[in-house]
């Protein structure tokens, strides 16, 4: 268990972390719209995520799966971004509300992982 933990935590750096996020996916992040380029992130993890899930699980549960990361992960950066978009000082890496935002967001993307492994584990 610990180790598909691990795993999808690793899935997840990749896809936010690397050349995964494409500037095309990264402005529309910053302020959660337009929502197709982060359906497209969301995609990247769920494909990443999907394909580890694969060899833990039969083909079913990690569809299922990869779907649910991907709508959540969808939602949860469209609300970041948006946040981002009603308090514009968010969006500024000098204001120390920014990295609690940040905080949070990956709090949020943490749990989803948790909840994934548990679904398979419970």
């Amino acid at each position: 268990m610990l180790t598909l933990i691990v795993l999808l935590m690793i899935c997840h750096w990749t896809a936010d972390f690397t050349h995964l996020s494409t500037t095309w996916m990264l402005k529309a992040k910053q302020f959660g719209k337009p929502l197709l380029p982060i359906f497209a992130h969301a995609g990247a993890h769920a494909v990443l995520m999907g394909v580890v899930l694969f060899f833990y699980t039969d083909i079913d549960k990690a569809l299922k799966l990869s779907a649910f990361q991907q709508l959540t992960h969808f939602v949860i950066d469209v609300c970041k971004g948006r946040m981002n978009g009603w308090f514009p000082s968010l969006a500024n890496t000098a204001n120390p509300y920014f990295w609690w935002l940040f905080g949070i967001d990956q709090f949020f993307h943490q749990l989803v992982i948790l909840l994934m492994v548990a679904w398979l584990y419970i």
